[in-house]
């Protein structure tokens, strides 16, 4: 580690040089070929490319790389890799060199581990070395600045040709607003050329989340098969084909679904109660119809004293023949139990019996107990930076001195909403007037489905529907359809479901033309086909994927400004599913569906984990798009542990920087699906305790009010600055506590500051 070379705030980047000792250590160093492969997946497995222009294959400019000090411009005749490298040159002072702009908050996030590398070649000076740093820039909203070296020492000369610079980071939350932030390189002496290349900054795979190493024997199949055994099938030590390394295990003569590989772990010490882990490994499978897709999973197995026994899930994947090798991940709350475990197994099972199953390099870790001291301050210091934008109120007018202001926030920009029920809305005064004192978002939990509108084929009914959707238009209220079709058997209406004739894709289309197109303009997002990880009936019966893709075009072509969602669970609440997710989302992606939003349900059975939480948001946040939470609620019978659930699951979600938006799952425990999840209880509505914490998070914590009576005078008049969560506001202007002018305004997301002028001629006069 290392120390800051302007230490004046007490943030300090974790930053762990790679490939030296003392903090950390290269491969060669270790022994062993656990340790070996998990430091190599730590440095190694690395997410999307930051950097943009990474290989200075295109011209420098203000999006990607540019020159502090310097000249920078592309060169062709020496480069560590592709076309062209980038030559450093007419540097003025030794800190001179090539710099790049990050925006804290979006492309680098707090909490998160990253790894960055850069090739340098010095052009002068023969065989005098020069220490060329990695350097980090941070500048606050106040002004004051922070300069961190990233790297550890790295002598070279211009003898050593092409060297490689590297550094591991993972990113504080600061309490303040970051204004700029930046990494640039310096080092040699004024006036000595050099070259760069190859640069990258990536987010890793979060090592910071794993306490100690791998917690099963022999992960890598290297020489043996031992401790692993084949439940329900005949192991084999394979050296044909394998994932890493020399060798992996086959998994041959499987007698059922449930059959693989399996090993035993020991309770007490490799896993335990109320600990939550992470596992991954490679899988890939032989011998199966190449047009087939096999849910395959990963359990772990507990077997108690009594005899009984529980099977939750840790991942599950969906694998063909034609993938070959594919990653399956995943995560595992376990909980405390009371009764005693008498044996934990994990077993990889899943395709059909007697198909064939390799798998490698398998790894489950424990996740590390002292994020969980920290998350909540990370959390809010991530809203403070992403939800909140600075302002400056000019009033203009003479003799200001004793003019003060009055800031109301009227609306969150951030939606906030919840279901409703379609029934009760309209005629319920109690129920109508407590979702509009909380909410600015709704959505039908049943009534716009497609079971509920056409119950009968070719008898569209929507009176349902209409007096809620019109009464929410009316108020203002912004609305998400839910949903147009659902790939779960059951939920698809009887008279398709039961029908083997029926031309599935015409009735599919001619739903989606219907409800799309009657509500055009009107409805902001549709959940297009739901819950597609749990149910694939339009594929089976339309003999192939292409109609879910062909889904969301239909409803681009309806509506063009409407948002296609996926939406699923299992992919927040447990973990077993995330990474499937993320692989459908790419699936889509990649078949030219147009997908512009995720929905992640977040159904939580009890308080939920909000460590957990905000690792599986990230692990969705890789696919690049949105985020939604779209069906949140907290099913607890403690009303204290709801309210505690609720606000842990709301602060993650609000601080993270992919999600675009929440819906709870409703409020009133006379129509909640799951009545101790509710906000409100009994025939009036009575307030609960989570109902408070929502009331005091959404509604006080989460919105800006202030009275400013400080201020600056200037010539025009009295200048307040304040920074307020992105929203509609209300200033007023007062002078001696008398109200003397109104001015509404926006506080859209942004980076600069708004400038809010508010001319005493012109605008309204109101005492």
């Amino acid at each position: 580690y290392f120390s800051i070379m302007k230490r004046t705030t007490g943030y300090r980047w974790n930053f762990v040089p790679v490939g030296r000792s003392g903090g950390a250590c290269t491969l060669d160093m270790l022994a062993g070929t656990i340790l070996t492969v998990l430091v190599w997946i730590a440095l190694c497995s690395a997410e999307s490319q930051i950097f943009r222009n990474a290989g200075f294959e295109g011209p420098l400019g203000s999006d990607n790389w540019s020159c502090n000090g310097c000249t920078g411009s592309q060169y062709g005749d020496d480069k560590a890799e592709g076309a062209y490298s980038l030559l450093v040159q007419g540097r003025r002072a030794y800190w001179a060199g090539p710099s790049y702009d990050l925006v804290y908050g979006t492309d680098v996030i707090s909490g998160q581990t990253y790894d960055f590398q850069i090739y340098v070649r010095l052009m002068a000076d023969g065989s005098n070395r020069h220490d060329v740093k990695a350097m980090l820039s941070v500048t606050f909203s106040d002004g004051e600045k922070l300069y961190q070296r990233i790297n550890s020492r790295t002598p070279i000369s211009q003898d050593d040709g092409w060297r490689k610079v590297t550094a591991r980071a993972t990113v504080p939350a600061y309490s303040k607003q970051v204004a700029s932030l930046r990494i640039y390189m310096d080092g040699p002496a004024a006036g000595v050329d050099f070259l760069i290349d190859w640069s990258s900054l990536t987010a890793t795979t979060p090592i910071s989340l794993i306490h100690n190493g791998d917690l099963l024997e022999n992960p890598g199949f290297e020489s043996t098969l031992d401790p692993w055994f084949c439940t329900g099938c005949t192991g084999v030590h394979y050296t044909a084909d394998k994932h890493n390394g020399s060798a992996a295990m086959l998994a041959q003569d499987r007698s059922a679904e449930w059959a693989g590989p399996s090993q035993d772990l020991s309770w007490g010490s490799s896993v335990r109660g109320g600990q939550c882990y992470i596992f991954s490994a490679y899988l890939k499978v032989l011998g199966g119809d190449a047009t087939t897709t096999y849910d395959t999973r990963a359990t772990v197995a507990f077997t108690f004293s009594d005899g009984s026994s529980e099977y939750p899930k840790i991942s599950k994947s969906f694998i063909s023949t034609v993938d070959g090798w594919k990653k399956m991940e995943g995560d595992l709350c376990v909980p405390s139990y009371t009764k005693a475990v008498a044996r934990v197994k994990l077993t990889i099972s899943g395709p059909p019996a007697g198909i064939n199953l390799l798998v490698d390099d398998v790894f489950f870790h424990e996740v590390s107990s002292t994020l969980y001291s920290s998350w909540r301050t990370e959390a809010d210091a991530r809203i403070e930076q992403l939800r909140k934008r600075n302002v400056n109120i000019r009033v203009n007018t003479p003799n200001a001195a004793n003019v003060e202001v009055q800031i109301v926030q009227t609306k969150s920009h951030f939606p906030f909403g919840s279901k409703i029920n379609a029934l009760e809305l309209p005629v319920n005064t109690k129920y109508a007037d407590y979702f509009f004192d909380n909410f600015e978002w709704g959505v039908m939990g049943y009534r716009m489905k497609w079971r509920a509108v056409e119950k009968i084929e070719g008898s569209v009914d929507w009176s349902d529907a209409d007096p809620a959707f019109d009464l929410m238009e009316s108020r203002g209220i912004k609305i998400r359809g839910h949903c147009l079709v659902w790939a779960v058997d059951k939920s698809v209406p009887d008279w398709l479901r039961y029908n083997p004739f029926a031309d599935v894709q015409q009735k599919c289309f001619s739903r989606i033309d219907d409800a799309v197109g009657r509500f055009r303009g009107r409805v902001i997002h549709w959940d297009v086909n739901n819950e597609m990880l749990h149910g694939n009936f339009f594929v089976r019966r339309t003999g192939g994927p292409q109609i879910r893709y062909d889904m969301f075009r239909r409803v681009k072509e309806n509506d063009p400004n409407v948002v296609p969602f996926l939406n699923d669970y299992e992919v927040v609440r447990s973990g077993a599913m995330t990474q499937a997710y993320v692989d459908q989302i790419h699936e889509f992606l990649d078949n030219g569906a147009p997908v512009e939003g995720v929905g992640a349900q977040c159904h939580f059975p009890k308080r939920p984990d909000p460590v957990m939480i905000k690792y599986r948001l990230d692990k969705i946040a890789t696919a690049g798009l949105p985020i939604w939470v779209t069906e949140l609620d907290v099913n607890e019978p403690d009303v204290t542990e709801r309210a505690d659930g609720l606000e842990d699951s709301l602060r993650v979600a609000f601080s993270h920087p992919a999600v675009e938006g929440i819906m709870l799952w409703g409020f009133w425990n006379e129509t909640h699906s799951t009545p101790s999840a509710s906000l409100v209880d009994g025939p009036n509505l009575e307030i609960n305790e989570a109902g408070r914490r929502w009331r005091q998070l959404v509604l006080t914590d989460w919105r800006t009010n202030l009275s400013l009576t400080g201020g600056t005078l200037t010539s025009a008049g009295k200048e307040f600055d304040f920074r307020g969560f992105h929203g509609d506001y209300e200033v007023k202007v007062k002078s001696y506590g008398v109200t003397m002018a109104t001015k509404t305004f926006q506080l859209p997301p942004g980076d600069d500051t708004l400038v809010v002028d508010i001319d005493m001629a012109n605008d309204i006069i109101t005492g």
